[in-house]
């Protein structure tokens, strides 16, 4: 950490950060004082921790509005859980006197002090000094400052090789496998939650807690505990120094894949890298996507697509984002067929769909494109092998028919899909929907009326979106159902282009 600060240009400024909005102090040289601070224009090193929550229950110690004023008086030690008292005890190893934990510094069951301090988290990880991943807990009930296991020892071997003499060979296990490093290693429960992801992305300096190691991170490079002198690896926090749109979809992949207690908290738990992407390059935050590159971030497709109608993919609640962002399901996704195709570099995507105008607040875009009206097919097969006679499992096959050839030809739903029907506004419409959040999927096959519109294509394939007719929204509005790739492009040559809105 010492070198860093000294040698590295990690660090906006080379001046103290500003303190957050409330911090814990842990005063020098009283090992029993410990309280909560807000402080006002106060310059000071401190540590951040990121760490994975345990099950809540009414004894969690929590900063709540009830005990805001006695936790400013002062706070126990032994009344913390046992992670918090680790990173005190590391703090005063190293001299630093604040401390930046959620639970304590964000008052718990007030959305409007979340919604302030989600805000902030751009600076509060980019300030500290330094951020402690506590990468070897579940929860904060376990603590990081314990034995390691004897299978991550150091050891000496001595051999005896004939016509060599003898050798001495120091070994030990590698801490981690290298291929997971690219996409940012897996360190435990610490590598699956989606808030972690922000705060390793916003962090200048992070010292990650392992089973195995200690790993120290910057904006710079990484350096793991026990490898030789000098041997460094890439640093996977300085990604979002040189952004380009195919690396944030990549981003957003591993994102998806991620846990998230609230699935509605998606789009605050990356707020504050959008927010850093777009100071630093000038593109605009749009839902999950980028305005300046809107049509190709719409190309991502769920990656769990045999499964829909299992449950492996659930449609977002409250509509928390419009349909064509991939906020609003929650499951991991893919961005691979609006990649192009990898080495055929002769043949890029031709994005062909236009984007007229957005609506910031209400997700609403105008969009233009070559579209085609079909009927979605969807089989529905009950399971013969099943665990339990009472419990019903259904496997879902989606395709359209007439667009390819007469077999149908497959299209990936965004989630489970049911057709609909009745009056819009006068209108009698026969559509597809997505099947609201908590309702069990059709178990008849059946089918329905929807849209196709083409995005992008090559010369030998297209991107295609499947849409539905919008209930929620008034006029004739459409929403997302589900994507597909490899459509011969010659199907939408006698398309009729239009412009339509969609939600």
């Amino acid at each position: 950490m010492t070198n860093c600060v000294k040698q590295h240009k990690c660090a906006k400024d080379a001046t103290l950060p500003l303190l957050p909005d409330r911090v814990i102090w842990i005063e020098a040289n009283n090992t029993s004082g410990i309280r909560l601070l807000e402080p006002k224009n106060i310059y000071a090193k401190y540590i951040a921790l990121s760490y994975c929550w345990g099950a809540v229950s009414a004894n969690t110690y929590l900063l709540k509005p009830q005990n805001l004023n006695a936790i400013k008086v002062g706070i126990e030690l032994s009344d913390l859980p046992p992670l918090f008292q680790d990173i005190i005890s590391i703090a005063r190893s190293i001299g630093i006197e604040y401390i930046w934990i959620d639970r304590l510094c964000i008052i718990q069951g007030d959305d409007s002090d979340f919604r302030s301090q989600a805000e902030k988290m751009g600076e509060i990880y980019g300030n500290a000094t330094l951020t402690i991943s506590a990468a070897s807990a579940t929860s904060e009930n376990d603590r990081i400052l314990i034995s390691r296991d004897d299978k991550w020892s150091a050891a000496n071997l001595e051999m005896d090789i004939n016509g060599i003499g003898n050798l001495s060979v120091g070994i030990r296990r590698r801490s981690y496998g290298l291929a997971t490093e690219v996409s940012g290693g897996d360190y435990g429960k610490v590598s699956t939650r989606a808030w972690i992801w922000q705060e390793r992305l916003l962090a200048t300096r992070t010292v990650f807690f392992t089973p195995a190691a200690l790993k120290f991170e910057c904006r710079c490079h990484s350096i793991w505990e026990g490898f030789g002198e000098g041997y460094t690896g890439n640093s996977w926090s300085a990604k979002l120094d040189n952004m380009t749109h195919l690396a944030w979809l990549s981003l957003v992949e591993e994102y998806m894949s991620r846990n998230i207690t609230r699935p509605s908290d998606r789009l605050p738990a990356m707020n504050a890298v959008m927010k850093r992407i777009e100071k630093s390059t000038g593109w605009l935050p749009f839902w999950g996507l980028w305005a300046n590159a809107l049509v190709p971030s719409m190309g991502w497709k769920a990656k769990d697509g045999a499964e829909h109608g299992n449950g492996k993919c659930l449609k977002n609640l409250d509509h928390c984002a419009p349909t064509w962002s991939w906020a609003s399901v929650n499951a991991p996704i893919s961005y691979h067929d609006a990649r192009g195709i990898k080495g055929v570099e002769n043949d890029p995507i031709e994005w062909d769909l236009e984007c007229q105008s957005i609506n910031g607040d209400s997700g609403l875009i105008r969009v233009t494109g070559q579209t085609v009206l079909i009927y979605l097919h969807v089989t529905v097969e009950r399971d013969k092998q099943e665990d339990n006679p009472n419990e019903r499992k259904f496997t879902y096959k989606y395709d359209v028919r007439g667009i390819a050839n007469d077999k149908g030809y497959p299209i990936t739903p965004d989630v489970a899909l049911k057709p609909w029907n009745g009056d819009l506004e006068g209108e009698d419409v026969s559509t597809v929907i997505r099947v609201p959040y908590g309702e069990t999927p059709p178990e008849e096959s059946w089918r329905s009326p929807c849209a196709c519109i083409l995005v992008g294509k090559t010369k030998l394939r297209s991107l295609v979106l499947f849409l539905g007719r919008s209930l929620r929204e008034p006029g004739y509005t459409w929403e997302r159902i589900g994507m597909t790739d490899g459509i011969s492009p010659a199907v939408f040559s006698k398309a009729r282009r239009l412009t339509i809105d969609m939600i």
